[in-house]
């Protein structure tokens, strides 16, 4: 059985959004209009009010920066707590000979 692709595609860019409501054609980022809605945002034809497609919303977390800076922090952190673990641990030995 073979399956026939008739239809052309349409031309334009890849990232091209058409309106099955009223045929009005733009880019992703073009001239739709975005409306919230809980935690997703709308892509809303400015034309005819068609919702085209439900995105969640952009990540809203840390900046790069900030996560990097807390990733040093906890790892300076760490590195110090085991440092001071290990000076415990070896000074240990230290203080019982000291006492026989």
């Amino acid at each position: 059985m073979s399956i026939s692709h008739d239809r052309e595609p349409p031309e334009g860019r890849k990232a091209t959004l058409y309106c099955w409501g009223c045929d009005h054609a733009s880019l992703v980022g073009g001239d739709w209009a975005r409306e919230p809605q809980g935690d997703e945002v709308a892509l809303v034809c400015p034309d005819c009010g068609t919702v085209l497609d439900e995105r969640p919303r952009k990540n809203t977390g840390p900046s790069p920066v900030e996560a990097w800076s807390r990733v040093v922090r906890t790892s300076v952190s760490v590195w110090r707590a085991s440092v001071g673990v290990g000076a415990r641990a070896s000074a240990a030995p230290l203080d019982r000979r000291d006492d026989q």
